[in-house]
């Protein structure tokens, strides 16, 4: 299940629905990928999935849309069980410019949260 931890209010509604759409495609790609006997926790080497990893739970994914539109967004996978888990959706980053700045925003949201 998609769970929004963040305020998307300050998202316009274009850009909540790239945000959506993200979602479900990162939530596709697991699923996928877990139903080939491979769990998200073993995943590794694959950065459609895990863009970046930040802690030990909290994740990048980066989405391009047809666009050209890009967002990252940081996310938490929460386990519940063998066969499921949650997605949760903690920040979001659309990006204008090249770079990693996003990033920093990102690891101090992390660290506050696990503090």
């Amino acid at each position: 299940m998609i769970k929004y931890i963040m305020d998307n209010k300050k998202l316009d509604n274009k850009e909540k629905e790239l945000v959506d759409r993200a979602l479900n495609k990162l939530d596709k790609q697991i699923r996928i990928i877990e139903s080939t006997g491979i769990p998200f926790e073993k995943i590794f080497n694959n950065d459609s999935i895990k863009y970046d990893v930040l802690g030990k739970s909290f994740y990048t994914y980066k989405f391009i849309a047809e666009n050209s539109s890009q967002i990252r967004i940081l996310y938490r996978f929460v386990r519940k069980d063998q066969n499921d888990y949650d997605i949760e959706c903690h920040k979001v980053e659309v990006k204008r410019r090249s770079g990693k700045e996003y990033i920093k925003k990102f690891e101090e949201y992390v660290k506050s949260y696990t503090e």
